[in-house]
């Protein structure tokens, strides 16, 4: 069983959370996606591979080189404190990345905007995450995971037209299952207290679904 946490732990860091947020909107068949690959069919590759290079390469790069210099003891980040630079610059990272998709979404005649409001919930919650973590220890993993599904929901009540209820019907089970797996995985491994898990599947689910239900963006 801790072999399977250790596994559901990994697979599941926050650094992965954007990615699989681009691969589950992009594969919803909908207006905003029929548009999109209309109007710029090769299009998909170059956002992921930037998505790639900006939430996953570099905040990893980030994390190794502070571990080398011993800002950090461990990659897990158990310590409270050793988080914040992290946090800081993961932060950096995804404004750069919100800003970037947000003009590119300006030149495709806004086809994105669904997905540029995910963005900045994404950037939104992490500034949130980066506050609290000051004075108390809140799953980061948890929150990533529950925004990661509360954006969703909210993605598919925000686009009506969706072709696929069943695909919905499975993307949708299969993120609140993660939830709990993750959630069972982070207090198995006695990572995080269950007060820690559970606010932060409160926090991340209801900022990403707010900011995601609402467009919100700037």
């Amino acid at each position: 069983m801790r072999q399977f946490s250790l596994f559901i732990s990994v697979i599941s860091h926050p650094i992965f959370m954007l990615i699989y947020s681009f691969i589950i909107y992009f594969k919803m068949d909908n207006f905003y996606n029929q548009m999109l690959f209309i109007a710029a069919p090769n299009v998909y590759w170059l956002l992921l591979s930037f998505l790639l290079m900006m939430g996953v390469l570099f905040p990893l790069l980030t994390i190794y080189i502070m571990h080398k210099n011993n800002i950090i003891s461990s990659y897990s980040m158990p310590i409270k404190k050793e988080r914040l630079p992290v946090l800081f610059f993961v932060i950096i990272y995804y404004a750069m990345t919100y800003y970037i998709f947000r003009h590119w979404n300006e030149t495709l005649l806004n086809v994105l905007n669904p997905y540029v409001s995910f963005l900045f919930g994404g950037l939104v919650l992490l500034a949130g995450l980066l506050f609290i973590t000051f004075w108390w220890k809140i799953s980061l993993h948890a929150s990533s995971i529950a925004g990661l599904c509360g954006g969703l929901m909210a993605e598919i009540l925000v686009i009506s037209d969706l072709n696929n209820i069943y695909q919905i019907m499975f993307l949708n089970t299969l993120v609140l299952i993660s939830v709990g797996l993750v959630s069972f995985s982070r207090m198995y491994l006695k990572a995080h207290s269950f007060s820690q898990i559970l606010c932060g599947v409160a926090f991340g689910f209801s900022l990403m679904f707010t900011v995601v239900y609402f467009q919100w963006k700037i």
